[in-house]
């Protein structure tokens, strides 16, 4: 009975000890300083990701989206040396149903021009040099 009492005090004791704040754990604060990754994928067929990395002295921001049959990226970076740049991409593919046209061969003006534009390899022989000689 008197150890029941006694880890039911302690208990009590501790509990407003940590409750007071003096043993907690600091709080998880993220401090934002303009740097982040992500990705998203809604969809079997889509998606989108982007990062922002880097420091002040040299950053680089990507995102790149793929929906349906659009794709499109964009890139920048920049630096404190005067270093800037930015690239776009975007690509749209055709329709399902799209059939290219078929290559036609250029004509030429007569059957002459119509064979290739290289000779055959032709071999050739020389005889080996005496076994005393070389």
């Amino acid at each position: 009975m008197k150890t029941s009492l006694v880890i039911l005090v302690l208990s009590a004791v501790v509990a407003a000890v940590v409750a007071d704040g003096e043993y907690a754990p600091p709080a998880y604060e993220k401090k934002y300083d303009g740097y982040f990754q992500y990705a998203n994928a809604p969809g079997p067929e889509e998606y989108e990701f982007g990062y922002n990395r880097g420091n002040a002295q040299h950053n680089r921001n990507h995102y790149e989206q793929s929906k349906d049959s659009r794709f499109r990226t964009k890139v920048k970076w920049a630096d404190t040396n005067a270093g800037y740049g930015e690239h776009y991409w975007e690509y749209n593919h055709a329709d399902a149903g799209y059939k290219a046209p078929a290559y036609e061969a250029p004509a030429y003006p007569s059957p002459a021009y119509s064979a290739p534009g290289y000779s055959e390899n032709i071999p050739s022989f020389e005889p080996a040099p005496a076994a005393g000689k070389q």
